[in-house]
């Protein structure tokens, strides 16, 4: 049968699609030519997939390569809202509440938003994300990230600092040092399909993550351990306010262990409060009392303005100097010679001596042993400590300061301070980090001592030494004493200022420097308690954990007492004949021959 089609229906069909070539046409044009650019932009956002790599951060090592802030992976927890649907999305809210945690507002909030990928919560709990995968919805997701870990707790947290969720550095060691820490990031160029899935067959590029290098610290671990311990019970037992104590290689610089109480758990960071995160050691200042008199004898005998057997009228433990001012002993002295005036720790001896010296010249050796100016540390927050130019002193400053009234210290600051009598007269710059080392082993930053020239004769060093051994063996240092060792040290017991300006009888800082062993210095210590009670005595309340540190530290690093020793010593400013016997020469690792660097 043949079809006829009518020429009207023809006619009226042509009438009908002609006119739309002209529209075909010009969408080919526009499609083509006019927003080329920004349709094939469109398709490669959703076709392109750049997916970031993110590198491990470094880790922190002691000087032995045993860890001290390392990672771990943990699980995060996403969701997918753009595949939740209406009328499940009440239900996954409610689970989630009780199994996240999380508030109801957030989530829902969170599965509102048209995305295919946020976070819920990153680095979740093991055990949330086991009761997650017990949920089974293809719209709740895990994806595991590293987290900061840090193996001992509280050990070193004040001077490690921690992280954010993203792994930066907010505080310590993590933030000054977060440039070689972070690593660099990779990323790999794939493409995705419709639904955003990756076609792992069309990956275009790849590039690698760099992983962050490790910090090697100056930081011993078993150094810091009994460091911490005999800090916590001496803290416990005074019921301080805070408490610090800081052990240094006098010769180097090198710091082996910083302990400031009170302190935190990096891993329980939420739990904590900022003034419990505070280094103390580094960042608070305080009157040093009695050990600042190393300063004042010193930079008398090295002016020549005294002898060790000048005799010094210590006025029964009362003098009124410049008239108005009076100045106390503890326990009253006649006369004194100038080696027993350090010894016995006298307020007015020392300010006679000061006297002797003078103001300026005062002032200079204050500032030659680095105090009112940062040590330099390689940590954030550092304080200089407070001294007043001399323009700036009042008639009676030279009756405080001498004793370490009307100036302020920090512990790392008077540390360096005793290490000039441990190290032949010099001052060294403190520091944490001892080397950078990449995840090959190579070593791209190396830090080694800087110590400058001489600011002491040679024979003034060795006499303060004897002095401070002195100081120990028969002194106000008793409690330092380590039997078989040689110790030289210096306590203080400071009184803190009033709210109102006065100096208190009630508050104190009682604190006590030293090194060991006297006669071929390895290692030397500051310790500071600050409003101990009952006693307040730096001699009672810090001497004591210097004594446990150091000795157990001495041991730990082959240095044997020597047998039926009792580390005390003879007269020095009655210059006894012969030598003393010397202990080995050989101090175990890195320690041997550790030698000066004068910059």
């Amino acid at each position: 049968m043949i079809s006829r089609v009518s020429r009207k229906r023809f006619s009226l069909v042509n009438f009908a699609v002609i006119p739309l070539f002209p529209l075909i046409l010009y969408q080919i044009v526009r499609l083509t030519v006019q927003n080329q650019d920004f349709l094939v932009e469109q398709a490669k956002r959703q076709h392109n997939l750049l997916i970031q790599i993110e590198p491990e951060r470094g880790a922190i090592l002691d000087r032995n390569f045993k860890e001290l802030a390392t990672n771990l992976n943990v699980p995060s927890i996403y969701a997918v809202p753009r595949e939740i649907k209406e009328k499940e999305r009440a239900k996954l809210v409610n689970q989630l509440t009780g199994i996240l945690n999380l508030p109801p507002v957030f989530l829902d909030e969170r599965f509102s938003r048209a995305k295919d990928f946020v976070w819920l919560k990153r680095r979740a709990s093991f055990t949330e994300a086991d009761e997650i995968r017990e949920m089974g919805s293809r719209n709740i997701g895990i994806q595991y990230e590293p987290k900061r870990f840090y193996p001992n707790g509280k050990m070193l947290s004040n001077t490690i600092g921690f992280c954010d969720v993203d792994n930066v550095g907010l505080e310590g060691l993590e933030l000054v040092y977060q440039d070689h820490l972070k690593g660099r990031l990779g990323f790999r160029r794939t493409k995705r399909d419709a639904r955003g899935r990756e076609i792992v067959a069309l990956e275009e590029e790849l590039v690698p993550a760099v992983d962050g290098s490790d910090l090697v610290l100056t930081i011993d671990q078993y150094i810091q351990h009994v460091t911490e311990q005999a800090l916590d019970r001496a803290f416990e037992r005074w019921q301080a306010k805070g408490a610090v104590a800081v052990v240094m290689n006098p010769k180097t610089g090198e710091i082996l262990a910083l302990s400031s109480r009170p302190s935190f758990d990096l891993n329980e960071l939420m739990e904590s409060q900022a003034g419990d995160r505070r280094n103390r050691a580094i960042t608070d200042m305080f009157e040093p009392g009695s050990v600042f008199k190393i300063v004042t004898i010193a930079a008398a005998l090295n002016e020549g303005k005294v002898t060790l057997q000048d005799r010094i009228n210590c006025e029964q433990g009362e003098w009124r100097a410049r008239r108005s001012r009076v100045v106390h002993d503890v326990h009253p002295y006649g006369e004194l010679m100038v080696a027993d005036v350090l010894i016995h720790s006298s307020n007015i001896g020392t300010v006679k001596i000061a006297m002797r010296l003078g103001e300026q010249k005062f002032y200079q050796y204050i500032r030659k042993f680095g105090f009112g100016e940062k040590t330099g540390i390689d940590f954030p927050g550092e304080a200089a400590g407070i001294l007043r130019p001399v323009g700036q002193w009042s008639k009676f400053s030279i009756t405080s300061i001498p004793y370490g009234q009307e100036v302020a210290a920090t512990a790392i600051q008077m540390l360096r301070a005793i290490s000039v009598f441990a190290n032949g007269g010099r001052l060294v710059r403190p520091y944490l980090l001892r080397e950078v080392r990449d995840r090959q082993d190579v070593v791209l930053l190396k830090n080694r001592p800087h110590v400058s020239e001489p600011i002491l004769e040679p024979d003034v060093v060795q006499s303060m030494g004897e002095l401070l051994e002195h100081a120990v063996s028969e002194g106000t240092g008793k409690k330092a004493i380590i039997d078989g060792i040689r110790v030289a040290g210096k306590t203080g017991t400071a009184q803190k200022l009033e709210p109102d300006g006065r100096y208190s009888h009630r508050h104190f800082v009682g604190s006590f420097i030293g090194y060991a062993p006297a006669d071929d210095p390895l290692l030397a210590m500051m310790v500071a308690i600050d409003d101990p009670k009952p006693s307040y005595y730096g001699g009672t309340v810090a001497a004591p954990v210097f004594q446990e540190v150091i000795e157990r530290s001495l041991l730990y690093l082959g240095r044997v007492p020597r047998e039926g020793g009792t580390g005390r010593i003879k007269k020095v400013f009655v210059r006894a004949s012969g030598s003393e016997p010397q202990l080995p020469k050989s101090p175990p690792r890195d320690f041997q021959g550790a030698s000066l660097q004068v910059r």
